[in-house]
């Protein structure tokens, strides 16, 4: 189990490359840096697709097509879209603060599914974590609370409860999936999600007002950093992390690897204080230590939990 839990926290890591990405490719804004990150993810994967042999991930694409193109959707591009659209609609704290919840609303929906959720074990890592999470987010808010701020709009709330029932089908159904499909090549099917987001980036994006994605309009002036951070993240936080993810997915329990998330903010305040070249706030301290204490407890539950079932389920729990 130590090297799937690595594996998660890993992903995590890259994935948080994505929080600090945004504010390094001005003048492109949050979106033009997901098209680029994503036609990197997707065109990387058609090489590695070519390097494979067919029968590698022929036969999955033939019978799961359906499936890859939903998880793309939902776990790629329809995520990362609406929640770039609810940053811009409501600004940063609603957004933030909603997307947050992941980790617990994963969590939750993994241990209801997988029949072991127990409100007792469930509440404390909870708590720790969102606690964490409100202590990383608030002092911030209140920095700026003399700043002009955004409008909250209800499109931009809408679109991100959408971002975060996305990603939380997406973390549940593919974690079932691979637990189920153990012949399922990783490598390939991290590879068939990447050409789907592709495939799914396009329609999807084309229907965003103009105005939001600078690259419709060929303003491609001073692109060397969206080239660079879109590419870093779509080797990095697309396809290494996704690879990544899918081990994890297919031996960890979705109940554990909602804890696993908390992981991507935990790197994310990490990497912000290598990059302001400072050390952290009494408040960022306490974030960490309850993220990081809410994520220790919840996977020791979560996994004591999962071993009582199987042992429960297996043939020496049976009648004689």
């Amino acid at each position: 189990m130590i090297w799937p839990i690595a594996a998660g926290l890993m992903a995590g890591a890259f994935w948080a490359l994505t929080f600090i990405a945004p504010g390094l490719v001005a003048p492109f804004g949050p979106i033009d840096l997901t098209v680029a990150r994503y036609a990197v993810f997707g065109l990387s994967s058609g090489v590695v697709l070519i390097f494979l042999g067919r029968d590698q991930w022929l036969p999955t694409l033939w019978r799961h097509w359906l499936v890859i193109l939903g998880l793309a959707l939902t776990g790629n591009t329809i995520y990362y879209l609406c929640l770039s659209e609810a940053l811009l609609r409501s600004g940063t704290l609603l957004p933030t603060m909603i997307i947050g919840t992941l980790p617990v609303v994963m969590a939750l929906l993994g241990g209801v599914r997988n029949g072991t959720f127990s409100l007792r074990r469930f509440v404390l890592p909870a708590w720790l974590i969102l606690g964490g999470i409100l202590s990383h987010i608030l002092p911030a808010t209140w920095a700026e609370a003399s700043e002009p701020v955004v409008a909250t709009s209800p499109a931009g709330l809408v679109l991100a409860l959408v971002a975060l029932a996305s990603w939380a089908f997406y973390g549940v159904r593919n974690a079932e999936f691979l637990a189920h499909e153990k012949q399922t090549n990783i490598v390939a099917w991290t590879a068939l999600t990447g050409i789907a987001t592709l495939v799914t980036l396009v329609p999807v994006a084309a229907l965003l007002p103009g105005g939001q994605l600078s690259l419709w309009h060929g303003s491609i002036g001073g692109a060397g950093p969206l080239l660079l951070w879109g590419t870093a993240l779509g080797l990095l936080s697309s396809w290494a992390a996704t690879w990544l993810w899918n081990i994890a997915s297919r031996s960890l329990p979705a109940e554990v690897l909602g804890y696993l998330i908390v992981s991507e903010t935990v790197f994310a305040i990490l990497y912000a204080f290598v990059l302001e070249q400072r050390l952290p706030t009494t408040a960022e301290i306490v974030s960490v230590v309850l993220l990081i204490g809410g994520v220790s407890l919840g996977i020791r539950a979560a996994s004591n939990a999962s071993r009582l079932s199987a042992r429960g389920s297996g043939p020496a729990a049976r009648a004689p």
